[in-house]
């Protein structure tokens, strides 16, 4: 399995998607940063920046989630996938490799963003006193972070799993993935979380809750049941797919 999953990252860091999303991420880690300053309300540092650049994180998600959508439906329209299973490989080691590597490749261009942006405006607004809690915290946000974009990059793996077409792909989990925006843009203001609880439930919406600095066990609790749930299903529904489908 090593041999596939060396082979999906080389395949990966070449392809002028990956490379394009690379360079967008740093850019706009660069220069947006300094946007966020007049936006932050409890903390005026670096550590304010990543949170705040970390919420406004659906678009990347959404974005992102659809070009991994491409990219796996390509490696169908391409007969790639055919190819690795008539050279021997078996069906399971192929699907772990692939959402192995999507997913870590993926949620490393996700924090690039914040990362670029934090570094950037620490040099004008420093880090702040409790650096100890601070890493804590950071590394708690990451956590929570890859646990839940990868919850929301599964569903696409999923669409690509059943589709095995790149069109198709992209076009319904661009929909999907709006409409889940969306609904969680217009949530609090239009009071739905009363009718539609489980509307609080939705990944991307547990995204913006791990944010708070202090989460109760009740919060930590939903988070986590969130992003396994998603994941778990999606991931396991994605591979029954695969394994029984007639490649061609």
């Amino acid at each position: 399995m090593n041999n596939l999953m060396q082979m999906e990252w080389y395949r990966l860091k070449y392809n002028k998607f990956f490379i394009g999303c690379s360079l967008l991420c740093i850019i706009y880690g660069v220069f947006a940063s300094k946007g966020y300053v007049a936006d932050l309300t409890t903390r005026v540092d670096a550590i304010g920046i990543f949170t705040a650049m970390v919420y406004d994180s659906t678009i990347w998600l959404v974005l992102f989630s659809a070009i991994a959508a491409l990219l796996i439906g390509q490696d169908f329209t391409n007969r790639t996938i055919h190819l690795e299973v008539v050279a021997g490989h078996s069906r399971i080691k192929i699907f772990i490799s692939k959402c192995l590597i999507y997913l870590a490749v993926f949620n490393i261009l996700m924090l690039i963003s914040p990362i670029v942006g934090s570094i950037r405006m620490s040099f004008l607004l420093g880090w702040g006193d409790s650096w100890n809690n601070d890493v804590l915290y950071i590394l708690r946000v990451v956590g929570f972070s890859v646990l839940l974009n990868s919850a929301v990059f599964s569903v696409c793996i999923f669409f690509a799993f059943i589709f095995r077409d790149s069109a198709r792909t992209v076009s319904v989990s661009m929909i999907v993935l709006f409409v889940s925006a969306m609904c969680i843009a217009y949530a609090g203001p239009m009071g739905w979380y009363d009718s539609l609880p489980w509307l609080r439930f939705l990944p991307m919406n547990q995204i913006r809750t791990s944010l708070a600095y202090s989460l109760s066990t009740a919060q930590v609790s939903e988070i986590l049941l969130s992003g396994l749930v998603y994941l778990l299903f999606f991931i396991s529904l994605s591979f029954q797919r695969f394994n029984t489908c007639e490649l061609r």
